[in-house]
């Protein structure tokens, strides 16, 4: 049973919230002063600390300081009747995981804590399981250990509702990602609807999201549902999440906290139950540093992160995403699957792969199409340019070439003639090196 703590001068206050959480099935304590409560938790373990912001000798932010200092994986929510959003923000920066206002909206509280419980939940498994680099269900997308050990991360956060960020690169796979979570939720006989913020207009955006009444503005000629009712009991997730426009950031925003909505043109209000996974290329905490993302928004999207490494940092996963490629486009176009030479695979694995997984797709379907072989090669994959670049060539070719040259003579040196350290120093799988050592005639 989860066991928390509420903290408040006002005793009709205390009272009041332990009797309601203790009726939804909580271990509820309480405390008159932020004193009290830091002796109860030296003595008694506590999950979740809710307190008040506005106490004497000791507010509920110095409170916050020393909980994270002394229990530093207890979760605490602050409860004010004096909320801004500044308030919020400070208290958050300093690691509260969320801030409500009185009078409280117990169906509010209960949603919070729902995802607080799952979020311990889902850390106490991620801190007591092993990642099983060996999981033949998986091994099909990936064979590099640090993509391996995310996606058994990933299968581990599918069995909560805690909101999910993901990480990295365009063309990293972050929507395929998300499904791959979705698949392995509970929710996983209800949709996932996928949305990318970046490719709405601006004036679009509420009623994709929460849909809007006939009649509601110009061209609404019937009621249309939004993408939050239509992922109900399912999975909403939102791609290019940095360029959602800070009023609709907003609107976001209170909808994970109370699950609530309204469609444009409507006062009645809705409730939609949606797990959220988010996605974004952009460094948001810099978008919040110049005023484009609520920071708010930031920590309650970011309870877990999933950051996908780009393809050219994981060579290892080359093989079995093409591999994966290939007979998606064989069968497509009616054909035997084609397979790759040894000099093709080995040239994919030597390419930097600016777009990542979507460009190896993209080469690869390309292959597929133009090939008249059962099997690819090196000169079929078209490597020398990328679509909107000119090739390389002449002096800077060469110099390029030279510096690459003198880079693995030199390492291959420090190395004492061992291709496998050398490899590793580089960055570079074996193959890979051997592939350029042959290329410049270097042994």
């Amino acid at each position: 049973m989860t066991r928390l703590l509420i903290v408040d001068d006002e005793k009709l206050q205390r009272d009041s919230l332990a009797g309601f959480l203790k009726k939804i099935g909580y271990e509820v304590s309480t405390a008159d002063s932020a004193q009290t409560a830091l002796a109860h938790m030296h003595k008694h373990p506590v999950d979740i600390v809710l307190s008040d912001y506005k106490m004497p000798y000791m507010t509920g932010a110095d409170l916050l300081k020393e909980v994270k200092s002394r229990h530093p994986n207890v979760i605490l929510v602050l409860i004010t009747a004096f909320g801004t959003v500044d308030i919020a923000v400070d208290a958050m920066k300093s690691g509260a995981w969320d801030f409500l206002t009185k009078p409280v909206d117990l169906d509010q509280l209960e949603t919070l804590l729902k995802g607080i419980v799952d979020h311990i939940q889902t850390t106490q498994k991620l801190n007591n399981s092993s990642i099983d680099q060996d999981s033949e269900e998986i091994g099909f997308l990936a064979k590099d250990p640090v993509m391996l050990g995310l996606l058994q991360q990933a299968k581990r956060v599918a069995g909560s509702q805690v909101t999910v960020l993901i990480t990295g690169e365009t063309g990293v796979g972050k929507e395929v990602l998300a499904d791959y979570i979705h698949q392995h939720s509970p929710r996983s006989e209800h949709p996932m609807v996928a949305v990318n913020c970046a490719a709405l207009p601006s004036h679009l955006i509420e009623s994709e999201l929460f849909g809007h009444e006939k009649g509601a503005f110009t061209g609404a000629t019937a009621t249309r549902t939004g993408r939050f009712e239509e992922a109900h009991e399912g999975t909403l997730f939102l791609d290019e999440i940095g360029d959602l426009p800070l009023e609709m950031q907003t609107k976001l925003l209170r909808f994970l906290q109370s699950g609530e909505f309204q469609r444009i043109g409507e006062n009645k209000v809705l409730k939609s139950d949606v797990r959220v996974i988010a996605a974004t290329n952009v460094n948001l905490l810099h978008a919040i540093e110049i005023g484009e993302f609520r920071e708010d928004l930031y920590y309650r999207l970011n309870v877990i992160n999933l950051e996908i490494p780009p393809l050219r940092s994981r060579p290892d996963d080359i093989a079995v995403l093409s591999k994966y490629f290939l007979e998606k486009f064989s069968n497509r176009e009616g054909r035997a699957e084609l397979s790759l030479s040894n000099k093709a695979l080995v040239a994919l694995e030597a390419y930097h792969f600016p777009g990542n997984v979507r460009e190896l797709g993209n080469l690869l379907e390309r292959a597929v199409l133009l090939c008249q072989e059962v099997e690819i090669q090196a000169q079929g994959l078209n490597l020398q340019s990328k679509p909107g670049e000119k090739a390389v060539s002449g002096k800077l070719k060469d110099s390029v070439g030279g510096l690459e040259v003198d880079l693995i003579k030199t390492t291959l040196e420090a190395a004492g003639g061992n291709q496998s350290e050398c490899a590793r120093r580089l960055g570079i799988s074996e193959r890979v090196l051997r592939y350029k050592l042959q290329k410049y005639h270097l042994k």
